[in-house]
């Protein structure tokens, strides 16, 4: 009798339990809870992301090309990125899709040649890779990337990011890093295009429209984009309301103005309307060259002399907190260029080597302008040294190696220097800036240089101090410069070697500005976190491999056997 009620209990008990079970697993299908334990919040979207995926008014469907018999590093790719469209999928609320496809999987060769070929007409880029198996090594081609579909939009995005000289357990961290970014980035821009308006100024010898063609159709895709020549007109870059005879406020006609690589003194009166563009909000990326210096020059004569440029900026760009020095920077980490090294029959030799005038560019600081991006290539770049307003926060976006070395001009510069090796011990610069971000409240340079008779005109309705706003300043004009053939009217992509046909992160440098200039929501923030690779000690591995092996196999079955033979010794100590 007391068997039966005992049994019975144990089978209420166990019916009970079961029911709860399933129903915890009923309300787990309708109700996504997610807990992030991570020091780093790998797992929790940014505020701007979350903002973005609840306001979708549309169905987003995104297909991921990365499915497939792949290495443990792309596996790692992969499921990271289901992770995070699982979590973007939520918090849309049923507005996203995605799915996972295997371009490769198609046995008909042609049929897989017409879907790279879609694939690469998209935008995507592939990757080769080399799969060691029992039969040895074959390679493989593989898309690591994916096309959002909106409507009758579609935008590609690379998920892979590449870094110049990083081992692989890095770069993949960084794409990594950088997949919440790169794919609410480009949610954003196919559901919700904000056209900011930028202007390229022209009028003082900067990059005419072939030479800024890539980055002025990259900006097109996004933003209006214009070229505008100054003339003086007070009017060029405000609005009507600039005017003091109009009541309303002061308004600017552009987000944002770029200067790129001028070779021609500007007048006071155009420094007068960048500067006040500058005091109502209005941001703008200088690239300016200090120092006289061109590969075509040198390739024609094989020498040439490198002189200091006047452009009448110099007092304007000290009140905003930098100057650029008239210098040209040397770096042991340098692009190659080719020089002709013989005859080989009727054909001539050519030959690459380091150009120390061509430093590979990159920045230790965590910012999302230029984190996980490859490195930058500079042409003939200067020095810049932060001065001026300590109130400003000034960040180096783009810094040399720790072996540079500056040449102050006027110098000469010859090919010869390519036939001796560059002494070492002379090359004791490190980290100089390239490139510099300021952010603050700017003082206008004429505060205190207007006479009475300007400020009661009625001609212009002057401001001493700006905003809160940012300017760029790189001290190298051909950063954003892409080459142009006239004979056939191509242009090429900026940042991309005409020699070796690496691909430079010049671009993405570029737009990564633009965007966190431009990005009032706050979405480029969510590009600064940051995963700790947690590696294994491969040379502790092998000088301990036994002991490893050892404390995995058979130390979990030793712990088993003690805790069963402990619990048998109480249990019949108990029973018995």
């Amino acid at each position: 009798m007391v068997k039966g009620k005992a049994r019975n209990r144990d089978l209420i008990g166990f019916l009970i339990a079961l029911a709860i079970l399933i129903m915890i697993n009923v309300i787990g299908s309708y109700l996504y809870l997610r807990l992030d334990l991570t020091s780093e919040d790998r797992y929790s979207l940014s505020a701007p992301t979350k903002a973005l995926l609840q306001n979708l008014d549309d169905q987003v469907y995104i297909t991921v090309y990365l499915e497939g018999n792949f290495p443990a590093s792309f596996k790692r790719l992969r499921n990271e990125s289901r992770e995070m469209l699982s979590e973007f999928a939520n918090t849309a609320e049923g507005e996203l899709e995605f799915d996972f496809i295997n371009p490769s999987e198609s046995p008909d060769m042609k049929e897989r040649d017409r879907v790279y070929r879609n694939l690469y007409d998209i935008g995507l880029r592939p990757t080769d890779l080399e799969i060691k198996d029992e039969d040895g090594i074959s390679k493989k081609i593989v898309w690591p990337g994916a096309v959002i579909r909106y409507r009758d939009k579609e935008v590609a995005v690379q998920l892979l990011k590449s870094q110049f000289g990083a081992p692989p357990e890095v770069v993949l961290n960084q794409s990594i890093e950088s997949l919440e970014y790169e794919l609410a980035a480009a949610i954003k821009r196919i559901t919700k295009p904000v056209k900011k308006k930028i202007a390229f100024i022209e009028g003082h010898g900067e990059l005419n429209k072939f030479e800024t063609a890539d980055a002025m159709r990259a900006l097109r895709e996004v933003h209006e984009v214009e070229r505008l020549a100054l003339k003086g007109d007070i009017r060029a870059l405000a609005s009507r309301s600039m005017i003091s005879d109009s009541a309303a406020r002061v308004v600017n006609k552009f987000d944002l103005i770029i200067i790129a690589d001028p070779d021609s003194a500007f007048d006071e009166k155009d420094k007068f309307i960048i500067d006040q563009y500058i005091m109502y909000g209005g941001k703008v990326i200088w690239m300016i060259d200090p120092v006289i210096a061109s590969m075509d020059s040198l390739r024609n004569k094989n020498t040439m002399l490198a002189v200091p440029r006047d452009l009448n900026l110099g007092d304007q760009l000290f009140s905003y907190g930098v100057r650029f020095n008239q210098d040209l920077v040397q770096d042991l980490r340098s692009a190659p260029i080719p020089i002709v090294s013989g005859q080989y029959g009727t054909q001539v030799k050519t030959q690459l080597y380091p150009w120390l005038f061509y430093p590979l560019l990159i920045s230790k600081n965590n910012h999302p302008i230029n984190k996980n991006i490859e490195v930058v290539r500079a042409q003939f770049a200067s020095s810049l040294d932060l001065v001026g307003n300590d109130e400003l926060k000034k960040t180096v976006v783009l810094s040399t190696s720790d072996k540079s070395k500056i040449v102050r001009a006027p110098t000469r510069v010859s090919l010869n220097m390519l036939s001796y090796e560059p002494p070492v011990d002379q090359f004791k610069k490190q980290d100089l800036p390239i490139a510099v971000l300021v952010e603050g409240k700017f003082k206008s340079i004429y505060a205190h240089r207007l006479t009475p008779q300007m400020y009661e005109s009625g001609e212009i309705n002057y401001r001493h101090e700006s905003k809160e706003g940012m300017q760029l300043f790189i001290a190298d004009g051909d950063l954003i410069k892409n080459r142009y053939n006239p004979k056939t009217n191509e242009y090429y992509v900026m940042g991309m070697d005409r020699y070796t046909q690496q691909m430079y992160g010049n671009k993405d440098f570029f737009l990564n500005a633009v965007n966190y200039m431009l990005d009032e929501s706050g979405l480029i923030l969510s590009n600064t976190k940051s995963f700790k690779i947690r590696l294994l000690d491969r040379e502790f591995i092998a000088q301990n491999r036994l002991m490893l092996q050892l404390l995995n196999t058979a130390v979990p079955i030793a712990l088993v056997l003690i805790f069963g033979l402990v619990f048998g010794f109480i249990r019949k100590r108990k029973y018995s």
